[in-house]
């Protein structure tokens, strides 16, 4: 599990790795094989956390996003249903109109690729800020996917007296963070308000 913590940690271990010695590195010795997946997973927390920031906002589309994260049906191992779905394409960039007010030209995109998700059941935990990763047992020799069971963190939004989700910086809410670029590091990984998960599978 990739807890609020280790992400810190793998934050501090991708901005202290020399990013040229990384890139220039071979993978025999693990430098930029391990800076290049650290660094893909602190952006998809980021990403994470500001979509779950902007299902929280009052707006038409951030409702439409909320409703994704609250119908979604766990269990779903034939992931044929349309709830099922809509969290899928929402996750690899498919449905980029709704995060269009913030994020113009489908500027989000993804925060998994379509044949990554592929390999996961995806769940959803309304009462948690952490996700988890645990693989799914398949006594078949021939094992077919889904081979892990990913859940992600959707925690119930922060009453006003809490926070006030219009305080949330525009700059961090609306950076782009492209998770498929390894040259690219991102400076702000961690939410400005404690209510936002910053955690991901």
């Amino acid at each position: 599990m990739i807890t609020s913590q280790s992400i810190k940690q793998l934050h501090s271990f991708v901005v202290s790795t020399n990013t040229e010695k990384a890139s220039l590195a071979s993978d025999s010795d693990g430098v930029k094989t391990t800076h290049n997946y650290y660094n893909r997973i602190v952006k998809q927390c980021k990403k994470l956390s500001q979509l779950v920031a902007i299902s929280w906002l009052e707006h038409e589309n951030a409702r439409q996003i909320r409703r994704i994260f609250l119908d979604f049906k766990n269990n779903d191992f034939e992931r044929q249903s349309t709830t099922y779905i809509h969290r899928v394409d929402l996750l690899t960039g498919k449905k980029g109109d709704l995060l269009e007010p913030w994020f113009p030209n489908n500027s989000f995109g993804s925060i998994f690729d379509p044949k990554e998700i592929n390999y996961f059941l995806i769940q959803v935990n309304w009462d948690t800020f952490e996700g988890s990763l645990r693989e799914m047992t398949q006594p078949s020799v021939e094992q077919e996917g889904p081979f892990f069971i990913m859940t992600l963190p959707y925690p119930p939004k922060p009453s006003a007296e809490n926070v006030n989700l219009d305080d949330v910086p525009l700059a961090w809410l609306t950076s782009k963070v492209d998770v498929n670029n390894p040259n690219e590091t991102v400076s702000d990984p961690f939410p400005p308000v404690p209510y936002l998960p910053t955690t991901c599978t």
